[in-house]
């Protein structure tokens, strides 16, 4: 059965406020993450990618989402804060407070995070059959 036009609503603005609470916490803890060298920025990079989706698998299932969708589901969480993140790198030392050269460290955490909660999603879609 195909989402509601509510539930969509529901998962975007979920996947938003993920978006917006990770920008803030960029914003704070930036530094701390991408200016201290590459396996910070690694552990950084992994500990994101499984935060998401473990909000991801807790959206599901406290929407009752079957897993069929999960794919969808994990896209329309995912494009708010892909749209965010566009507009946030047109502006990146003022919106992140980090050095310049820390943006391709920075982007790359992003793109994993994101990569890492798509396949999740597959996986979980395929593996429920």
């Amino acid at each position: 059965m195909p989402l509601s036009d509510r539930d969509l609503l529901i998962y975007a603005a979920a996947g938003f406020a993920v978006w917006l609470f990770g920008a803030l916490e960029f914003r704070w803890l930036g530094g701390a993450m991408f200016e201290n060298g590459a396996l910070i920025t690694a552990l950084a990079a992994a500990s994101i990618a499984l935060s998401v989706c473990l909000l991801y698998r807790s959206a599901m299932r406290w929407r009752g989402t079957a897993m069929d969708q999960a794919v969808t589901v994990a896209v329309v969480m995912a494009l708010p804060g892909l749209f965010g993140e566009a507009a946030r790198q047109l502006v990146f030392g003022w919106a992140t407070g980090l050095k310049p050269e820390t943006e391709p460290a920075f982007v790359a955490t992003i793109i994993f995070g994101n990569a890492v909660l798509l396949a999740y999603a597959v996986f979980r879609q395929r593996a429920a059959g």
